[in-house]
C-alpha cells in the first residue's frame, strides 16, 4: 500500500470514530421517550391487585352467607364490597366480635393505674373472698377465660340476649337479668381458677362489675374521671377514635353488654382495627408531618392483648390467635361441662388450629375479633392489613374457614 492510501485509510477511520461519538452524544441528549398513555401506574397496578384479592375473598365470603367484605391497607381503603342487601352505611352485629373491646379497654384501665392484670379480683369483689376458688381468680385469667367461673350462657349469656336474623333483631328465650355485672358475681367457680379455657361471657361482665367498683373509687379522687364502664369506653376508645357506635345493647342498670352487644358499620369496625394495627395510636396529620400519630396506648401494654394464655395459646386477652398452636387449649378437663360448651370448645379450637399462609407459604401472624355467624375482624400487622367481614349467622355460613379467606387476601393460588 503507498503512502497516499494509508494516509486516505487513517483518515476514514478518523472519520467513522468521530462520527460514532457524535451520534452517541446526540443520542444522550434526546430525552427519554414518553410512557405510553396505556402503560400502567404503580398505583394502578396495585389498585387492580386489590380488586383482584378482594373479589377472590369477597366471592369465598359470599358463599357462606357473606354480607361484607372490607380491606385496608396501611390506612387506606383498598377494596370494599357489600352483598346480599347490605350497605357501607348499615351496621352489623358484632356478636362475640365485641369481646375485644374489653381486653384493650383492661389495658387503657392499667395504664390509667385503676388496676394490675395479675391482682386478685377479690381485693375489689370483696363477695368472692371467702370462696376457696373465687378468691384465686386474677384480672387476668377474667380477660383469659380461664377464671374458671360456670359460662352461665344461660343466664346471661345469648340465651337472654338480642339475636339477628334476616337483619332484624330478635330476642333469646332465656330469663331476664336486670344486673347482669350483679349476676356474674355471684356465678358458681366451677373449675380451678387458671387450669382451663372456657368460653362464655361470666368473664366478661365479672370483669365490668370490678371495673365499675374501680371507677367509682377514683372518682372519689378526681370527680371528672368516667363514672361508668360504658362512659369509660366512650372516653378511652369510641370518641377517640371517632366509632359511631350504632348501638350496644345494656341491662336494665345501664351495664353494658361486654361480650356481644355492639353494632357497627364495616368502617367503623376498621377504625378500631387500625388503632390496633398502629399500636395504641391513631393518625393525626399536620401540614408539616402528613405521618403524624398521636399516641393512646402505650404499645407494650396493647401487646399483652396478644401474648399467648397458658390455658389456650390460641386465645390472648380477648383476641384470638389463628394458629399460634395446633391443640388450642385441649380436651383436657371438657368432660364436666354440659355437652353444648364441649361442642362450642371444639369448634372454637378447629378454627383457631389453623395456620395462615402468605403467597410464600409463611406463616402469618393474625389477631382475630370473631362472633357468632363468622363476624369477622382480623389485624396482620406484618403486612399492614385491617380486613372486616360481615356475615348472615345461620347453616349456609358454617362451612367459611378463616386460612381460605385470608388466602385469597393474601394473594395464595
Amino acid at each position: 500500500m503507498n503512502p497516499m492510501h494509508r494516509t486516505l485509510l487513517r483518515r476514514g477511520v478518523w472519520a467513522v470514530v468521530v462520527a460514532s461519538f457524535a451520534l452517541s452524544a446526540a443520542t444522550r441528549a434526546q430525552p427519554a421517550a414518553p410512557p405510553r398513555a396505556d402503560a400502567p401506574t404503580g398505583a394502578q397496578v396495585e389498585g387492580e391487585t386489590w380488586q383482584k384479592r378482594g373479589d377472590a375473598a369477597a366471592d369465598y365470603s359470599a358463599r357462606f352467607a357473606g354480607r361484607a367484605v372490607l380491606i385496608t391497607h396501611r390506612g387506606r381503603v383498598v377494596y370494599e364490597r357489600y352483598d346480599g342487601g347490605w350497605t357501607a352505611s348499615r351496621p352489623h352485629m358484632l356478636a362475640s366480635g365485641t369481646k375485644s373491646f374489653t381486653g384493650v379497654l383492661a389495658m387503657f384501665a392499667v395504664q390509667d393505674g385503676l388496676l394490675s392484670l395479675d391482682e386478685r379480683a377479690c381485693d375489689t369483689l370483696d363477695e368472692w373472698r371467702e370462696d376457696p376458688r373465687k378468691s384465686k381468680i386474677t384480672v387476668r385469667m377474667l380477660l383469659n377465660l380461664s377464671s374458671g367461673l360456670d359460662p352461665a350462657e344461660d343466664t346471661i349469656g345469648s340465651a337472654g340476649a338480642l339475636r339477628l336474623r334476616g337483619g332484624r333483631l330478635l330476642r333469646g328465650d332465656g330469663p331476664r337479668v336486670d344486673d347482669k355485672f350483679a349476676a356474674a358475681i355471684a356465678v358458681e367457680a366451677t373449675g380451678e381458677p387458671g387450669a382451663r379455657f372456657v368460653y362464655g361471657p361470666s368473664h366478661f361482665y365479672a370483669f365490668g362489675a370490678l371495673l365499675q367498683r374501680k371507677l367509682e373509687a377514683r372518682r372519689e379522687d378526681d370527680p371528672t374521671f368516667p363514672a361508668t364502664v360504658r362512659a369509660y369506653l366512650d372516653a378511652r376508645i369510641f370518641k377517640p377514635l371517632k366509632i359511631d357506635v350504632a348501638f350496644l345493647g345494656q341491662d336494665a342498670q345501664g351495664n353494658p353488654n361486654l361480650p356481644g352487644g355492639c353494632f357497627l358499620a364495616a368502617r367503623e369496625w376498621a377504625k378500631f382495627g387500625e388503632f390496633v394495627r398502629l399500636n395504641g395510636a391513631i393518625a393525626a396529620p399536620t401540614e408539616h408531618d402528613p405521618g403524624a400519630k398521636r399516641q393512646l396506648l402505650r404499645p407494650e401494654l396493647l401487646a399483652q392483648c396478644f401474648e399467648p394464655s397458658k390455658a389456650n395459646p390460641a386465645y390472648g386477652l380477648t383476641w384470638w390467635l389463628p394458629g399460634n398452636a395446633a391443640a388450642a387449649g385441649g380436651d383436657a378437663g371438657e368432660a364436666d361441662l354440659p355437652l353444648r360448651d364441649r361442642l362450642r370448645q371444639r369448634a372454637l379450637r378447629a378454627e383457631a388450629s389453623a395456620k395462615i399462609k402468605d403467597s410464600a407459604g409463611n406463616d402469618v401472624r393474625v389477631w382475630m375479633a370473631a362472633g357468632l355467624g363468622k363476624q369477622r375482624l382480623y389485624v396482620l400487622p406484618d403486612h399492614d392489613l385491617v380486613i372486616v367481614r360481615f356475615a348472615e349467622n345461620g347453616a349456609e355460613g358454617r362451612g367459611f374457614r378463616d386460612a381460605e379467606f385470608l388466602g385469597r387476601v393474601l394473594g395464595v393460588e
